[in-house]
C-alpha cells in the first residue's frame, strides 16, 4: 500500500512516477532553482518505461530523479488516472511551456543538449514559439564528443547555466547523468523526452500508429509484471 504522503504518485512496473499538477510541479521547480546541488527532472515516456524493465540504468535514473513528469497521456490512461485536467496538461506539455516562460521572465541561464546540432536547432525553434524571447546561454551536440564525455561536462559548466534542458536519447542520457551528475555545476537537469513533438501537435499517421504500438507494448509489460507479482505471492 502507498504511503498517505505519496497520493500524487502512480505505480507502474514496480516504479513510482509523479502525478502532480503543473502548478504543484512548478512549486517544486522553484525550490530546485535555489538549490546548490543538481536536481534531476525527467519526462517519462512509454518507451522509457518499457525499456526500464530491461535496462537497470534507466530504472535507476528514474528512481533517483527528484521529479518525474508524465510525458504521454497513454501512461495516465493505462494506470487509470485519466482525469480531464491532467490529460490536457500532459497533452499540451504545459509544464515545459510554463517553465520556458519562467526562464524568460526571470532571465535564467539555459544550456541545451541533444544528440545532434540539428536537434538543438529544432529545440530552440520550438522553444522560441512558446517563449519568443527565449535565448540559451549555450548548447552542445553529443555527436561532437569523441569518446570522452567530460568534454560535455566542461561545456555545460563553462556556460554557468541555471538549468540544462536535454533531448538526449535514452539510455545515453541516463548513463551520462548517473556517471557525471556529481560533476555538473547547475541546479537542474531537465530531460524533456519527446516533448518537442508533443508541443508541435503533429498528427501524422506514422506517429499515431507508433504510439498505439507503444501503448500495446506497455500494456503487455504491465500484464507480465502483474502476473509475475501474483506468482510470487503464491
Amino acid at each position: 500500500m502507498m504511503k498517505k504522503t505519496d497520493y500524487r504518485k502512480i505505480e507502474i512496473l514496480g516504479m513510482h512516477v509523479d502525478n502532480y499538477t503543473v502548478r504543484e510541479s512548478l512549486l517544486r521547480l522553484d525550490t530546485y532553482m535555489s538549490n546548490s546541488v543538481l536536481n534531476i527532472i525527467e519526462t517519462v515516456t512509454m518507451k522509457q518505461l518499457i525499456s526500464a524493465g530491461e535496462n537497470p540504468v534507466i530504472r535507476d535514473c528514474l528512481e533517483q530523479a527528484d521529479l518525474c513528469i508524465i510525458g504521454e497521456c497513454e501512461i495516465l490512461l493505462e494506470t487509470g488516472n485519466g482525469a480531464a485536467q491532467r490529460m490536457r496538461e500532459v497533452r499540451e506539455q504545459d509544464f515545459l511551456c510554463e517553465l520556458l516562460k519562467r526562464i524568460v521572465r526571470t532571465k535564467r541561464r539555459v544550456f541545451l543538449i541533444a544528440m545532434t546540432e540539428e536537434e538543438i536547432e529544432h529545440m530552440q525553434e520550438v522553444f522560441e514559439k512558446q517563449a519568443p524571447r527565449f535565448s540559451p546561454a549555450g548548447s552542445f551536440p553529443a555527436e561532437s564528443c569523441t569518446g570522452d564525455l567530460d568534454t560535455m561536462v566542461n561545456e555545460i559548466n563553462g556556460a554557468t547555466p541555471d538549468i540544462v534542458i536535454s533531448a538526449l536519447n535514452s539510455p545515453f542520457e541516463e548513463e551520462f547523468i548517473l556517471s557525471h551528475k556529481d560533476k555538473i555545476g547547475t541546479s537542474i537537469w531537465y530531460g524533456i523526452g519527446n516533448a518537442c513533438e508533443q508541443i508541435q501537435g503533429k498528427r501524422q499517421m506514422g506517429r499515431t500508429l507508433k504510439k498505439l504500438a507503444l501503448r500495446g507494448k506497455l500494456r503487455h509489460s504491465v500484464s507480465k509484471y502483474q502476473q509475475k507479482m501474483n506468482e510470487g505471492k503464491k
